[in-house]
């Protein structure tokens, strides 16, 4: 099974530390990371990152961790 992990942030500035923290804490389990900018705004304040992750009890867990931190809005497709 795969899961891909919409996150969406909405305040880059004051959330990204806490937001890499995570993610940095996660790395075994993100088969893949994807980082896309608004290209029309620039140094926009917002962003989306897209995460694969192979197992869904791992998702869980990640997605659980990420939606503490303010501004962060979470979709999830699972293959």
């Amino acid at each position: 099974m795969t899961v891909i992990l919409g996150i969406k942030i909405n305040d880059k500035v004051k959330n990204a530390i806490e937001l890499q923290r995570i993610l940095t804490e996660f790395n075994c389990i993100i088969k893949l990371r994807i980082g896309i900018n608004n290209s029309t705004i620039f140094c926009s304040s917002s962003g989306i990152i897209l995460l694969e992750i192979d197992q869904e009890e791992d998702a869980f867990k990640l997605e659980k961790s990420l939606l503490e931190i303010e501004s962060i809005e979470i979709q999830r497709m699972i293959f």
